[in-house]
């Protein structure tokens, strides 16, 4: 039997370790077909969107050519490679941790995430590139393509984890500083329009861009006006999460005797996941899956708390997100008739505007977006989508933050 890799999001580490591993590498191919270089995918929190990334890492990166085989061979991928398989030199960047306490404090730490994505690069590759973590992280990107733009003979392929996690906490808790920083002229701007103009001189040729919501992706990305958000793709909607035959597949190899007899356990706790009316199956939440089986293979039962807390936000950002635009009783009403097990009939939006006060809709597609709601059928004679809550684990870990909200 195969080890379960929960909790693990390096891809070549779950494949050297002997983990079990979900064949998504056929999506590779899928995003190459759509003929865009430049992509935004958008996942609920712990829907295995940090390993997809690393996926491409490996897939892509010239470091890892001589292991090509022993980390792909066994999967669709690896017995029928795209022509663009190791051929990039990787840049990575993960904005998640970063303290956002004072615009100071924001300010320092989203540039030392740009700078340590550099620094990375730079040992990865052997390469000496003086870079100031002094500067602001436009100066640092803009001087590093220069650079390296002198060293290598093969393009960029660039890796963003976790776009919004910085800018939604610099909204929730400071609003100002968030239009002065992202919305306006600000330094993470900035950052962004020096990516642009690193596509446009042809080092940097491919973007992979992922987060949970879009709630701040007007603002940041205005000057960045190259990317296509394929969120809600109806090709891609399987991309992250398992379907429930994955789901079979994966017990049968990690469990003696697999867990035909806890499906419907599985379908009510952690099932239930759409992301485009047409898509071809509904998703579990890959980190609540890989948490019970996991429990299941080290002792031989479930775990004692079907929820797996690890997978809960932290109810003051969720708060502060809600409360954009000001909390008023529409909202509170939306959240009641949640709570009640009726449906939210909206139009999801793909993007916010800021500049204007929250609508309904873009409260309702915010709740989508993160997950508490999804997609549970389309009418298409008034082009509307109903949105209902996914699983018994969402209404656990959230309806009595709800409540609370009123």
């Amino acid at each position: 039997m195969k080890r379960i890799p929960y909790g693990v999001s390096n891809f070549k580490k779950l494949i050297q370790d002997g983990n079990i591993y979900v064949d998504k590498t056929e999506y590779i191919r899928q995003l190459e077909n759509l003929n865009e270089d430049y992509i935004i995918f958008l996942r609920p929190r712990r829907f295995g969107k940090s390993l997809f990334i690393s996926l491409l890492e490996h897939y892509y990166d010239i470091k890892h050519a001589e292991s090509f085989q022993a980390l792909f061979g066994n999967f669709n991928i690896g017995r029928d490679p795209t022509p663009l398989h190791n051929s990039y030199y990787i840049l990575r960047f993960t904005f998640s941790g970063i303290n956002t306490d004072t615009p100071e404090n924001s300010r320092r730490g989203f540039s030392h995430n740009v700078f340590q994505g550099i620094r990375n690069f730079c040992i990865k590759y052997s390469f000496e590139i003086n870079i100031s973590e002094k500067k602001e992280a436009s100066e640092m990107i803009d001087a590093f393509f220069s650079e390296v733009s002198k060293l290598i003979d093969k393009k960029v392929y660039l890796l963003i984890d976790e776009y919004d996690h910085f800018a939604n906490e610099l909204l929730g808790f400071n609003p100002e500083f968030f239009k002065d920083s992202v919305s306006k002229n600000g330094f993470v701007r900035k950052f962004y329009e020096m990516l642009k103009e690193a596509t446009a001189i042809g080092i940097l040729d491919r973007i992979f861009v992922t987060g949970v919501s879009p709630i701040t992706l007007d603002s940041m990305t205005s000057g960045f006006n190259i990317t296509k958000n394929f969120t809600r793709e109806k090709l891609l909607n399987e991309m992250m999460g398992f379907t429930e035959s994955e789901v079979i597949a994966l017990s049968n190899e990690t469990i003696e005797g697999g867990i035909e007899e806890k499906m419907s356990k599985l379908r009510q706790y952690y099932n239930g996941y759409l992301f485009h009316p047409n898509g071809a199956a509904r998703l579990y939440n890959s980190d609540m899956i890989l948490y019970f089986m996991s429990s299941l293979q080290q002792f031989g039962e479930e775990p004692a708390d079907l929820v797996d807390r690890n997978v809960v936000s932290d109810y003051g950002k969720i708060g502060r997100l809600f409360d954009i635009g000001g909390f008023n009783a529409e909202r509170m009403t939306v959240l009641d008739e949640i709570i009640e097990g009726k449906e939210q009939k909206t139009k999801i939006t793909d993007q916010f505007s800021l500049e204007l006060k929250m609508s309904l809709n873009e409260f309702k597609s915010l709740l989508f977006y993160m997950g508490f709601l999804t997609i549970k059928r389309y009418d298409e004679i008034s082009d509307e989508i109903f949105l209902d809550v996914p699983n018994y684990v969402i209404k656990e870990l959230y309806f009595n933050y709800f409540r609370s909200k009123n």
